[in-house]
């Protein structure tokens, strides 16, 4: 179990490969995240598109499109 440990964070912190892996990861779950937080605010709908794009850190587009999906 520990050399798997290893040889894991190895590939994830050292090789060029991994770290590109992980970084894109990591921006997956930001994504996610700003839009969770926008869906949350569309929800309360107390506030206008333009200033969940502006607090959430999405473009308007984005909101729009996701105002769009929940709706259906």
């Amino acid at each position: 179990m520990r050399v798997l440990a290893f040889r894991k964070r190895l590939y994830l912190k050292e090789n060029p490969k991994g770290v590109n892996e992980m970084c894109k990861i990591m921006e997956d779950m930001r994504s996610e995240s700003l839009k969770e937080v926008a869906l949350r605010m569309l929800a309360a709908g107390k506030y206008a598109l333009e200033e969940i794009a502006s607090i959430s850190g999405l473009s308007l587009d984005e909101v729009k499109k996701l105002e769009t999906e929940r709706a259906i």
